[in-house]
């Protein structure tokens, strides 16, 4: 651990413990040998990949992979949670449904029924497929300007927003309104062909279905927005519209509910502000390390 880097070693501890939650749970969870061989394969690609680009092995493609490849990794998790989550904890729901319905004294994704209009509806759709452009484009831009601390931070800092935000679907897990209240939804999600093509899309990528608390749309795009800001000054002013639409329609489309939203906030806060602390101090502790030994 003391040789990675803060994002290989970030993604490397939190494979250890996805091992040892199977390990500990494996009695109520099916498939638990395959996400022990799973966790444990992607934990020694990551030293391998490691390996090979210390010694710079495979040149600059090598470094692309080494340098890209634990934003892979949260891919191959995220779908490896659809055989963990749902055998750990009873799904949290009833109590995401009443805390609000407290807040506001009405179910929200009930209440904007009076707002649905095909144009509205498409052009939401599109805002919350944008959750998966938005961290791609902003590393991307980092790594061609060839801004290598700052390419290391923000990548560190979204896998930490999406690390914690996988251990909150763990502990909180949460199918979504779209499913527990839509016998009490009157009116269809009628967005025509790009609404019902970004909602087929979205069920056939959704690997885990009990990913609503804490938002990760909400958490990733706000650090997307903070990191850009911080980094790339441009794109933070053609994401703000982009991230407003995004975190409007995980309610609208009814995939969230509002106090996952406010989680989510709170997550992207948190990670914001200690996120960069967090790589700094770990970085120069391995520098320091370094150079005792």
């Amino acid at each position: 651990m003391k040789r990675l880097n803060p994002i290989h070693g970030l993604t490397l501890l939190f494979l250890i413990g996805l091992f040892f939650v199977v390990l500990f749970f494996r009695h109520q969870i099916p498939l638990w040998r395959s996400l022990l061989w799973r966790y444990a394969m992607g934990a020694g690609v990551l030293l391998v990949l490691k390996g090979c680009s210390d010694r710079e092995a495979g040149g600059r493609a090598g470094r692309f992979i080494n340098d890209f490849s634990p934003i892979f990794y949260i891919i191959l998790i995220y779908q490896s949670l659809g055989d963990l989550t749902q055998y750990l904890h009873p799904d949290i729901d009833p109590q995401l449904i009443r805390i609000d319905f407290l807040l506001f004294g009405v179910n929200p994704t009930v209440w904007m029924e009076r707002w649905i209009v095909p144009w509205l509806t498409g052009g939401l759709s599109v805002a919350y497929l944008s959750y998966f452009f938005l961290p791609a484009r902003l590393v991307h831009t980092l790594y061609l300007k060839n801004s290598g601390r700052d390419f290391d931070l923000a990548v560190f800092v979204l896998l930490l927003g999406w690390y914690l935000s996988f251990i909150g679907y763990m502990l909180f897990p949460a199918i979504g309104p779209r499913y527990t209240l839509a016998h009490l939804q009157s009116l269809p999600l009628n967005g025509g062909f790009i609404a019902d093509f970004v909602s087929h899309l979205i069920n056939l990528v959704e690997g885990n279905q009990r990913d609503c608390m804490p938002s990760g749309h909400t958490a990733i795009a706000l650090i997307v927005l903070f990191l850009s800001y911080r980094y790339a000054r441009l794109l933070f002013y053609l994401f703000c519209p982009v991230v407003g639409a995004l975190i409007f329609s995980t309610v609208y489309l009814r995939y969230h509910y509002v106090i996952d939203i406010f989680a989510g906030a709170a997550l992207a806060a948190g990670c914001s502000l200690i996120g960069p602390r967090l790589y700094c101090w770990l970085k120069e502790g391995g520098g320091q390390e370094k150079r005792e030994a």
